[in-house]
C-alpha cells in the first residue's frame, strides 16, 4: 500500500502561487490532501517559473495532463511520451497571445508500481528518497547553477533560479530514473518545489522524516522550516510511503 500528503502554500513573500500538484487523479492549487492507494501511484509537482507570466497556467497544464495517467500501469517510455505531450499543450497555450507567450514549468515526479519507481523531471523541482536514517536525491537538477558545478566551477548566487530545461520550449527532455525493485518497505519519496529545498539541508529533511508524526505533519513542518528559513517562493511538498 502506498500512502501520501502533500502541501501546497503561495508563501508569505510571494504575491501569487504558480506551483500546482498532482496525487494521482487529483489537482491540489492550495492547501493540504493526503490520501492512500493499493499498489501504484503517479505525484507530481510543477513550478510555474517565476518572473514569467501565467506560470500557474503552465503548471495546471503538466500536472492536469499527468493526472490523467492515474490507474494506468506505466513505463518510461510512457513518462517520456507525456513529457513531450505536456510540452506540446503549454506550446499551445502560449499561442493564445503575447501575455502568455512566456509560460513555463518544472515537473517533477514519482511512479510508484509495486518494487519499482519512476523518477522524472524538467527543471529544477526535485524528488528524494528517504530510507531511514539516511535522504538521497534521485532527480538531476536542470540548472546552470548545478552545470557550473559539474563543470569544477564556483557558480554564481544569482545562477541558482537559471533553470536550463522545462515545459515550454525546446529543451524540455527529462532526467528520468528506472528503479526496478529498489522500492523498500517503509521508503518515503519527497518531491519539491525549489521553495522547499532550496533552503533546507539534507539533516532537516532527515530529522523530519525520521519522526513519529503523519505524513501531512511532515509536510507542513517542512514547509515551515522553509519559512523560517526565509524562503520568498511557493512552496510543493508530497511524500509517499510504501506500507
Amino acid at each position: 500500500m502506498l500512502e501520501a500528503a502533500c502541501l501546497v502554500e503561495a508563501g508569505v513573500k510571494s504575491p501569487k502561487n504558480d506551483d500546482r500538484v498532482a496525487m494521482n487523479s487529483e489537482l491540489i492549487a492550495e492547501g493540504s490532501y493526503s490520501t492512500t492507494c493499493d499498489n501504484h501511484g503517479l505525484f507530481a509537482v510543477c513550478d510555474g517559473v517565476g518572473g514569467k507570466p501565467f506560470g500557474y497556467e503552465a503548471a495546471e497544464i503538466a500536472t492536469g495532463m499527468f493526472s490523467g495517467l492515474s490507474g494506468r500501469e506505466l513505463t518510461t517510455e510512457t513518462i517520456q511520451e507525456y513529457i513531450v505531450k505536456a510540452n506540446e499543450a503549454v506550446l499551445t497555450a502560449q499561442k493564445k497571445d503575447s501575455f502568455h507567450a512566456e509560460m513555463l514549468t518544472t515537473i517533477a515526479g514519482v511512479y510508484i508500481n509495486g518494487d519499482d519507481f519512476i523518477v522524472f523531471n524538467a527543471g529544477d523541482s526535485r524528488v528524494y528518497r528517504y530510507r531511514n536514517p539516511y535522504i538521497m536525491q534521485l532527480s538531476t537538477d536542470h540548472s546552470v547553477w548545478q552545470e557550473q558545478i559539474d563543470l569544477g566551477y564556483e557558480p554564481k548566487p544569482k545562477q541558482r533560479n537559471e533553470i536550463t530545461h522545462y515545459l515550454g520550449g525546446t529543451s524540455y527532455e527529462p532526467a528520468i530514473v528506472d528503479g526496478k525493485g529498489k522500492v523498500f518497505e517503509n521508503d518515503m519519496f519527497v518531491i519539491c518545489s525549489d521553495g522547499v529545498w532550496g533552503l533546507l539541508e539534507f539533516c532537516d529533511f532527515e530529522n523530519v522524516l525520521s519522526s513519529d508524526k503523519s505524513l501531512s505533519e511532515m509536510c507542513k513542518n517542512l514547509v515551515d522550516l522553509a519559512l523560517k528559513k526565509g524562503t520568498d517562493d511557493n512552496l510543493s511538498i508530497i511524500i509517499v510511503r510504501r506500507k
